[in-house]
């Protein structure tokens, strides 16, 4: 609660003082029953995300943005709070924090984004890195022409709400192109994450160095896109793993999509099967919404439908079916209904 209320007196004395100064903010409602576990409890429960956003414009070339949001200190990729339970569990932590504090300054060609800041390298899903998680560092855009664009990030992963474990650095060559057949985007790139031991919190494959070569990409026409984010580490691993895991590298996201939530009335589909292996990802860092028991050694389906209701609110539904890779056999389903307003 405290850095809430840092971050909206800060804003509150800006706005006073600017023109150039926007104070937003979101909150999403949602339902969540989790069943057909084999070794976890059927869980039922009411979540509550919300978030405070100020944005404030210098000048042409230089913006601020902060963002205070609910969710839990030490595991930032978990951005609810719990307010109700149907089903007898445990009671997560309920915090409130300092989510994003960042400076954009953008040039004839170039956006540098400094300092807490939001994942900005090209994916089509989060099957990598999970969008809630906004580590400290550099992310450079750099704008060949009107078709490439190449992007250079180079940060530190949170480890709990002001530690940092490791470091990662990304080179993305962005491609977009208008055929006859669609707009076709395509993205390759590079990722070499340094891992580092003694994490208090952070602890899943963070102490592993890996490198991985990724490639995104995207056939968008009309209100249809079909897209992929596929990825493979090439890393030596330096650690002793059994030796059924040792070569579980590859991951890959198959995704169809359809609509958008532009307009009042409007809806956006997407139907994605996630395929991510042992070692294909930081399984610290990856994305949790689509099954309970891992971020990496599964597979599975994911279904999400969203209706945008007027200018300010959305209404959704998504269903996750997973199963785990190799191992102890586990599988979940996850099924949601949330609703969102902005304002």
């Amino acid at each position: 609660m405290k850095e809430l209320l840092i971050i909206l007196c800060v804003s509150l004395l800006i706005a006073k003082h600017a023109q150039a100064t926007d104070l937003s903010a979101d909150v999403l409602v949602r339902y969540e029953n989790e069943t057909g576990q084999n070794n976890l409890a059927v869980r039922k429960r009411m979540r509550l995300i919300a978030a405070l956003n100020l944005k404030h414009q210098f000048s042409q070339k230089w913006v601020f943005n902060a963002q205070a949001r609910t969710g839990l200190k030490n595991k930032q990729n978990v951005p609810a709070l719990t307010f109700h339970r149907f089903t007898e569990q445990n009671q997560p932590d309920n915090d409130i924090f300092i989510s994003r504090l960042y400076t954009k300054a953008s040039f004839d060609k170039l956006a540098v984004y400094a300092g807490k800041i939001p994942w900005k390298t090209h994916q089509v899903t989060d099957l990598f890195w999970d969008r809630d998680l906004n580590p400290i560092g550099l992310h450079l855009d750099y704008r060949l022409n009107s078709a490439y664009k190449l992007s250079f990030a180079s940060f530190k992963p949170l480890d709990g709400a002001t530690g940092t474990v490791g470091h990662m650095s990304i080179l993305q060559l962005n491609t977009k192109l208008d055929t006859q057949f669609g707009t076709i985007t395509l993205a390759p790139w590079l990722v070499n994450y340094q891992g580092q031991e003694g994490a208090e919190f952070a602890k899943r494959d963070t102490a592993q160095d890996n490198r991985f070569i990724r490639l995104s990409a995207a056939l968008k026409s009309g209100k249809w896109q079909v897209g992929a984010d596929l990825g493979r580490s090439i890393q030596q691993l330096s650690i002793n793993v059994p030796t059924e895991l040792a070569n579980q590298k590859l991951s890959y996201t198959l995704e169809l999509k359809h609509g958008n939530l532009k307009h009042t009335g409007s809806y956006l589909t997407q139907l994605k099967y996630l395929h991510v292996e042992r070692f294909a990802v930081v399984s610290e860092f990856a994305q949790n919404a689509s099954s309970r028991f891992a971020t990496s050694n599964f597979k599975g389906w994911d279904l999400r439908i969203r209706h945008r209701l007027n200018k300010r609110s959305w209404i959704g539904a998504r269903l996750s079916k997973t199963e785990r890779l190799i191992g102890t056999p586990e599988q979940s389903i996850r099924f949601r209904i949330e609703t969102k307003y902005s304002f």
